[in-house]
């Protein structure tokens, strides 16, 4: 060279192939972001109609009665890739309206669906209209795109405002069902108005035919059919409403109701099990119509088998939560093969058993997300989701462990209610013979023995019984499987013992730093923490290849289980004591093992309670004797305490008061705080004629358990 030049970009004419069809992934997508279009010109109404596009190379026409593009406008506005107008424009002239979109593609829109395009416009102030007429396949590779142009000239308006779009040679066909299907999509496009009130204080789109409508219609062969709006009201069928919003701290704030299973339920939820707030998360709000199909009696009757069966029918295709950005649908959540809340990932192994389902075709819901700037939520370039930034995630979490928490409100009201109805399908002479195994086989060879229509209730109750029967033998196998891997476990890590604490004392004897030395003693610490559970549950299950049952010295077991999470006290700073009334403390015959299991859940849970009170923790056991008749365990723990309304249901299966996992958990983490450990515990006690309760706690505490179990005579 010479000299010294300045040079700058030059742009490819083949781009613009590109861009259609990289920035607009679907075809459905496109023709949304044309209604977008119109919607930010202040139109009222949009009239979409295909002519002859069964078959590829069919016309789609777009017209609406917005203000139209003057000549500055259509040059600087559409004809100016990656325009900034609505940017520096972002409320409509007229209605005011928050615009939809600043990325302005919907020029690509068209040429994703189309060969050519012909812009007819026209504006209140100008006496004549505009017509623009674009050849895509002009802009090829190897030709520079500022070389390209198209004819622009002035024609006799053809009504006082508005813009035509004539879009031929489609480049896909267009089957009716394919019709049909974006035309529901256009009209769920707007964010429901009866989600909330943001949409009327902040002037965001919302779902009312006096502000904005779309009429679609297809013509074949000169016949032309209107696309009817099949939309059908189902939310006031719903079994259960679940409404979640933001608070002014960052909470989660969740309410679930539910008049048929007598649900009305209010509750937190934090990012982490850390009471961590959602940080990235303010003006957000949803509402979730939960339905379990083929199950009728759970509504109380105001469901018919057929209403269920089409709702279940519809499920297929208009379930799953959608997602509403500044009144705006985004694709594709909410669509029937998008999971992005992770229920359908989490349980799509369930078995189901409590008929308790919970999956996208369970749900039809509405997500809220006001960010007219963007701050935390913008879409992607292509306007397929969301940028899954940290604020995205946050959103994912809350939805997720609102629908899981809900998921255990359901489960427990929906168990009570299978429980009253065995009960009250058939009673027998003796209450202890009907739980019996034996008395099921007696009556279902009475009943073959004497085939009858007056036995009807019984055969139900008969059936109810050998179907729980089968419920309780499938739990059994699977704790019987888990005990086999627990005793595997711990006999093999016993074999580590002697060369974990010699590769230690080896490390101690070489360390001359007085930080290592400390993480040393510190592993250490936690070794031996391993190594007692390790050995209480080797002592446990060691006890149960004796089927045989003894009386319990509970102040045995107690002390057992006091040494054995000694280590786990001093970590959660958690002091333990007991008061002995009496010394003579021994119950029925009964299993050890069914003591661990007790205790266990016991502390498991002040533990978690402690945790949330964010105090140092204190536990007190007071046992004795109650006359000749009962022994007493009093749990008293100083954690967050148990509400008035849950001291009977948290010994309801499924009630839990922990918080769910994440999406993203390790499965372990996600199968804790299932609810049933207090269950356990209470079955276990009432199988011997004990009681369980809540009561009183002793001074200084916030929660007490008492447990009453028959004294060994």
């Amino acid at each position: 060279m010479s000299k010294n030049i300045n040079i700058g970009f030059t742009v490819d004419a083949g781009l613009i192939q590109r861009l259609g069809y990289e920035l607009v992934g679907r075809a459905e997508t496109a023709v949304s972001e044309l209604i977008k279009n119109a919607y930010d010109a202040d139109a009222s109404v949009v009239d979409v109609e295909f002519i002859n596009t069964t078959e590829p190379r069919g016309t789609l026409i777009i017209t609406d009665n917005g203000a139209g593009m003057s000549q500055e406008q259509l040059l600087n506005g559409f004809m100016r890739i990656s325009s900034t107008d609505k940017i520096h424009n972002p409320i409509s002239a007229k209605y005011h309206r928050a615009k939809a979109g600043r990325k302005g593609i919907g020029r690509f829109a068209t040429q994703r669906l189309g060969e050519k395009l012909t812009i007819i416009t026209q504006t209140l102030n100008d006496d004549m209209a505009l017509r623009l007429s674009i050849d895509w396949n002009q802009y090829e590779a190897d030709r520079d795109i500022t070389a390209i142009t198209f004819p622009l000239v002035s024609v006799e308006k053809e009504r006082n405002e508005g813009t035509t779009l004539i879009i031929d040679n489609l480049r896909e066909g267009w089957s009716n069902a394919a019709i049909n299907r974006v035309y529901r999509y256009i009209i769920e496009l707007f964010q429901p108005d009866y989600l909330s009130d943001k949409s009327q204080r902040n002037n965001y789109a919302k779902q009312d035919e006096n502000l904005f409508k779309a009429i679609f219609r297809y013509t074949t062969d000169g016949i032309t059919t209107i696309v009817n709006d099949e939309n059908i009201s189902i939310f006031t069928k719903s079994l259960a409403v679940i409404n979640g919003y933001i608070d002014s701290n960052h909470i989660g704030q969740i309410s679930v109701i539910s008049d048929s299973l007598g649900i009305n339920d209010n509750f937190s939820i934090y990012y982490d099990k850390d009471q961590l707030s959602y940080s990235n998360l303010s003006d957000i709000h949803f509402k979730i119509y939960y339905f379990i199909y083929n199950r009728p009696e759970y509504y109380g009757g105001k469901i018919s088998n057929i209403e269920l069966r089409n709702i279940n029918e519809l499920s297929k295709t208009a379930s799953g939560v959608r997602l509403y950005r500044n009144g705006f649908r985004v694709l594709p959540y909410g669509e029937p093969t998008n999971d992005w809340t992770q229920i359908d990932r989490r349980w799509s192994s369930e078995s189901g058993s409590t008929n308790v389902p919970l999956s996208n075709k369970n749900l039809f819901g509405f997500v809220e997300i006001s960010d007219p700037n963007g701050n935390e939520f913008e879409e992607t370039a292509s306007r397929e989701g969301l940028i899954e930034n940290e604020a995205f995630r946050q959103l994912t979490d809350f939805v997720h462990k609102a629908l899981v928490k809900s998921k255990e409100r359901f489960s427990e009201k929906i168990a009570l209610l299978k429980e009253s109805k065995n009960e009250d399908d058939y009673t027998q002479n003796s209450q202890e013979d009907e739980q019996s195994e034996h008395s099921i086989i007696r009556e279902v060879e009475y009943l073959i023995n004497n085939p009858c229509s007056e036995h009807e209730n019984k055969k139900r109750y008969v059936l109810r019984k050998i179907n729980k029967l089968i419920e309780e033998a499938g739990m059994l196998r699977v704790l019987a499987g888990l005990g086999l891997t627990i005793g595997e476990f711990t006999h093999e890590i016993k074999q580590y013992k002697p060369a974990i604490y010699g590769e230690i004392d080896t490390l101690k004897n070489n360390i001359t730093s007085p930080d290592t030395l400390t993480s040393v003693n510190l592993l250490k610490q936690y070794c031996e923490e391993l190594f007692s559970y390790t050995r209480f549950f080797s002592a446990t299950i060691s006890q149960n290849t004796n089927r045989e049952k003894a009386p319990i010295d509970i102040l045995e077991v107690v002390d057992t289980f006091q040494n054995t999470i000694a280590n786990d006290l001093g970590f959660n700073n958690i002091t333990f004591d007991t008061d002995e009334y009496n010394f003579d403390v021994y119950t029925i015959p009964m299993h050890k093992s069914e003591w661990s299991s007790i205790l266990f859940n016991l502390y498991s849970n002040s533990r978690k309670a402690i945790r949330r009170a964010r105090t140092a923790g204190r536990i007190l056991l007071e046992i004795g004797n109650i006359d000749s008749n009962y022994v007493f365990v009093r749990f008293n723990d100083n954690g967050d305490g148990i509400p008035e309304q849950n001291r009977e249901r948290v010994f309801n299966a499924f009630f839990s008061t922990s918080m769910p996992a994440s999406f993203d958990a390790p499965q372990n983490e996600q199968l804790t705080g299932t609810g049933l450990g207090l269950k356990i515990v209470k079955d276990i006690i009432t199988s011997y004629k004990g009681t369980i309760k809540v009561v009183e706690p002793t001074a200084g505490f916030s929660t007490c358990i008492e447990i009453r179990i028959p004294k060994n005579k």
